[in-house]
């Protein structure tokens, strides 16, 4: 298992061998580059990770590639997060149709229409 380093700051012509030809030209081992693109057009989405060997490189690398600029733009580059569990906010689809939710049953006859 590597050790992945988030990099920010991507611009949205960004590819991965860009990236790739980056870290390597400043002496780390990459096992693999992924940045996340928009489906709707394919671009950057300006974060991606890449994936080293070792702790130790992965430290030389959050050292060293931090500021480093790719088209023009400064790269932040840091340990990667565990992304924060989704919250719910109770209103689901179940609390709209009367399929649950709330738990109250619905009032019979529904919505009242203004007479004209």
């Amino acid at each position: 298992m590597g050790f992945y380093l988030y990099v920010g700051n991507l611009g949205a012509q960004t590819t991965e061998s860009m990236v790739r030809g980056v870290f390597t030209d400043a002496g780390c081992s990459i096992k693999s580059v992924v940045i996340l693109r928009n489906p709707q057009n394919d671009r950057s989405r300006g974060f991606g990770f890449v994936e080293l060997g070792t702790e130790d490189e992965a430290l030389g690398a959050t050292r060293t590639m931090n500021g480093v600029e790719i088209e023009g733009r400064p790269i932040k580059v840091g340990a990667r997060r565990e992304r924060a569990p989704e919250r719910r906010d109770r209103r689901d689809f179940e609390s709209y149709s009367g399929l649950g939710g709330s738990g109250r049953p619905r009032k019979p006859g529904g919505a009242k229409r203004k007479s004209r």
